[in-house]
């Protein structure tokens, strides 16, 4: 994997992970779903767009947030989550 694309989902993970940090989040909460498709998602290129969808499967998968399924589908904080925010 290019390092470009490692920067990239370094990158997409560093704003899902601050914007947590901004709402002051606690286990459970849930990125608003406004945000990630209206403001963060409109704005991702394919590439980018691409490297989200991995970037939130290794972070569910490292246990950081829990899929939340609903009209349009979004994300929830977990504890592990809430611990790397400090």
């Amino acid at each position: 994997m290019g390092q470009h694309k490692e920067g990239i989902k370094t990158a997409i993970k560093d704003e899902l992970i601050g914007r947590f940090r901004n709402m002051k989040a606690k286990a459970g909460d849930l990125l608003p779903v406004t945000w990630l498709y209206d403001d963060f998602m409109a704005n991702l290129s394919a590439k980018e767009q691409l490297a989200l969808e991995e970037i939130i499967s290794e972070m569910i998968q490292e246990g950081l947030i829990a899929y939340v399924s609903g009209t349009k589908p979004t994300y929830a904080l977990t504890q592990k989550g809430v611990d790397i925010l400090c």
